[in-house]
């Protein structure tokens, strides 16, 4: 593929781009479904583009729950900190379907070379983008009681009081940290005290405000 299409390349021009491919060594790979893209405790200096398929990166927890950080199922890049900053990653990611991934190896060594200012910049705002996202998963992960994760999910992720569901209920648990029983007995409490309308891939917020006054 033509890494233009990737963000932190998109701007470049073709000198520029030229010059950056150079430094790079490129691979496509394809993951079969349940293969491991990378684990917990290992080190890597590449970086990661998915092309098409669905990544899951998750944790387990000492008592052996899994925990979700993420699912990528469009076009994204992941790892890149780690491999900036050369440490041991704390999660693991896995092909939840067969996926096609764009591996950029040894990226850190790009950052010894003079670099395009739109380049820099286009990371800079990447790595902005990410920092902002782990905020508002933290802010759902420290809530004090199972709905309030719950509640503070949906108005983070609501649009005009309704939430896309692209998640199984299990995925959901894992990501709540809770378990799959806790998860659906609290949902139905939830459409039973009149807060929210569950439907097939999706969640009606009845009253946001009234949602709201939970947190």
């Amino acid at each position: 593929m033509n890494i233009r299409e990737i963000a932190i390349f998109k701007d470049l021009t073709e000198t520029e781009l030229s010059y950056i491919q150079e430094k790079l060594s490129i691979e496509e790979k394809i993951y079969k479904k349940g293969t491991n893209i990378f684990r917990v405790g290992e080190v890597s200096k590449d970086i990661y583009y998915l092309i098409k398929g669905s990544i899951l990166v998750y944790k387990i927890d000492a008592n052996g729950k899994r925990f979700i950080i993420k699912r990528f199922d469009k076009s994204e890049i992941f790892g890149e900190v780690y491999s900036y900053l050369g440490q041991a990653f704390d999660f693991s990611a896995v092909a939840e379907t067969k996926s096609e991934i764009l591996i950029l190896h040894d990226f850190r060594k790009l950052f010894n070379y003079k670099l395009p200012n739109t380049f820099l910049k286009s990371y800079i705002n990447l790595l902005s983008k990410k920092c902002l996202q782990l905020s508002l998963n933290n802010q759902i992960t420290s809530q004090s009681s199972l709905r309030n994760k719950i509640v503070k999910y949906l108005i983070l992720n609501q649009k005009n009081s309704l939430v896309k569901m692209d998640y199984s209920r299990e995925e959901w648990s894992d990501i709540l940290a809770t378990t799959r029983p806790s998860l659906s007995r609290e949902l139905s409490n939830m459409v039973d005290d009149g807060l929210i309308k569950i439907k097939e891939k999706s969640i009606e917020i009845i009253d946001l405000d009234k949602l709201a006054e939970i947190i």
